[in-house]
C-alpha cells in the first residue's frame, strides 16, 4: 500500500469514526436544509490532496480554480468534498486546507455559495419582493 492511499485511509476513518469530526460534519450538514429535501443525499467525502480534480468538476465552473489544481494545491493535507445528490442530478464544492475542520467547513461554504446562485437566478425579482412582503408582515402571535 501507497503512502498516499494509507494517508486517504487515515483522513477516512477520521471522517468515519472522530466523534467531534462527524458532530463538527452534523452541525455543518445542517445549513443545507433550506436546499435540500427529505430524498436529498449529503456527503461529506475525503479525496487523495495529491490527485487532480476528478471528472466530475468542470473547469468551466466559475467556482473552479485552477490554482487549487497547481502544486500548491498537493501541499495541503486536506481535501474535502461536499456533494448533494437527488436522483441523477449532483452539486458539488471541495476545498483544501491543512486543518480538517476548515477544509469542511470551506467545502460547505462553497457550495452554499453556489446554491445561492443558482437560487438568485431561479427566483424571479417578483418573487423576492413577495418573500420581503411576507416576512415584514409576519406578526408575531401571543
Amino acid at each position: 500500500m501507497s503512502n498516499d492511499s494509507s494517508f486517504l485511509k487515515t483522513t477516512l476513518d477520521l471522517l468515519e469514526t472522530d466523534p467531534e469530526v462527524k458532530s463538527f460534519i452534523y452541525q455543518q450538514i445542517v445549513d443545507f436544509n433550506p436546499f435540500v429535501t427529505p430524498d436529498t443525499l449529503v456527503m461529506v467525502i475525503a479525496r487523495d490532496p495529491n490527485a487532480s480534480y476528478n471528472d466530475s468538476i468542470d473547469e468551466e465552473d466559475e467556482f473552479f480554480d485552477e490554482d487549487e489544481t497547481s502544486e500548491e494545491s498537493k501541499k495541503y493535507k486536506y481535501r474535502i468534498a461536499v456533494i448533494l445528490k437527488e436522483g441523477e442530478n449532483s452539486i458539488e464544492a471541495e476545498a483544501f486546507h491543512d486543518d480538517i475542520f476548515e477544509a469542511i467547513r470551506l467545502a460547505k461554504d462553497h457550495l452554499i455559495e453556489r446554491l445561492l446562485e443558482i437560487q438568485e437566478e431561479v427566483e424571479s425579482p417578483q418573487d423576492r419582493i413577495n418573500a420581503i412582503k411576507d416576512a415584514s408582515e409576519n406578526k408575531q402571535i401571543h
